[in-house]
């Protein structure tokens, strides 16, 4: 099964009958730059759909005294939210509602109130806490959007070797190799297995060497493992989606490419293909406990030319 950036170059050309050598138009850089928009415009709408957890992070912000409203994280797909929750300095907390444009007019939330959040609205890409807080901590959920699609050697992606430390204190990757970063320059860390999500994203190292790194063991949502990948910021070397939804990722990419080819016959055969797989691939996905009772009404189908519709 293809799993890398470099695997799914692999397939495309051989799906689509393209020749190995780079040609105008199927470079490398182009196939990347197909599968990225199929990933976003097709493939993550889709995942959100399902509404089953998948890809999903805590992005913790420190409030500020006095201040109200705080950015939906960069990496969140379609500044989407799943979860608000406002987390006491001991440790407690609870969920917020999310209020409506118009009952924030009608409970003229545009005050000078202050305490502990009971609420949250929506304003542009900001998270507004109600009433204002004088401290604390503000918890989001969001699901994290795939990183783009880039080579390992064009990235500077490094595997991990070893791992020493713990997630109380901080980890010391060692990247058998060496590595090209420093303590002044972020990285993710990639899981080097299905489901190859993010374990730590946008993390500055406070420590390294030509061979290792240290990172915060908070900064990491789950512990790293020999094999996983240190990679610049929201990129991945690999594919970042459900093994089961590669090989309609690897169609749409071939249905696309060949459409900006001007091969619309063959393009079409793919895009046929695109969708079968795509409806088996996304039905597989839910539910994801199979003994859970859980009715999820206005769930995605995707059709090709008409993008997502939804029943109940």
């Amino acid at each position: 099964m293809a799993y890398t950036a470099d695997d799914l170059l692999t397939e495309v050309r051989r799906g689509g009958s393209l020749a190995s050598a780079a040609a105008t138009g199927t470079a490398d850089a182009d196939i990347l730059a197909h599968a990225d928009s199929e990933l976003r415009d097709t493939l993550v709408p889709l995942m959100l759909g399902v509404r089953e957890e998948l890809y999903q992070r805590v992005f913790d912000a420190t409030v500020t005294s006095g201040l109200a409203a705080y950015r939906v994280n960069k990496r969140a797909a379609l500044s989407r939210l799943n979860t608000v929750q406002w987390i006491n300095s001991d440790g407690s907390g609870h969920n917020l509602p999310r209020l409506e444009p118009k009952r924030v007019l009608e409970l003229g939330l545009v005050s000078t109130a202050t305490g502990t959040p009971s609420a949250y609205y929506l304003e542009g890409s900001r998270v507004v806490l109600h009433p204002t807080p004088s401290g604390g901590t503000l918890r989001v959920r969001a699901f994290v959007r795939p990183g783009r699609l880039a080579l390992a050697a064009a990235t500077g992606s490094k595997s991990i070797s070893a791992v020493t430390g713990t997630a109380a204190t901080s980890y010391v990757l060692t990247i058998a190799s060496g590595h090209g970063w420093s303590t002044s320059t972020p990285i993710d860390v990639v899981s080097g297995t299905p489901s190859f999500e993010y374990l730590a994203i946008d993390a500055t190292p406070s420590a390294g060497d030509a061979t290792t790194l240290t990172i915060a063991g908070s900064a990491f949502s789950t512990a790293p493992a020999i094999g996983d990948y240190v990679c610049a910021p929201d990129t991945s070397p690999f594919v970042q989606l459900p093994v089961e939804l590669h090989p309609a990722l690897f169609e749409l990419t071939i249905a696309r490419l060949l459409r900006a080819l001007g091969h619309l016959s063959e393009a079409k055969s793919h895009a046929d293909e695109a969708d079968r797989l795509v409806s088996i691939g996304i039905q597989a996905l839910t539910p994801r406990v199979e003994t859970a009772n859980r009715k999820i009404l206005g769930g995605p189908h995707f059709r090709r030319g008409r993008g997502l519709w939804v029943t109940s």
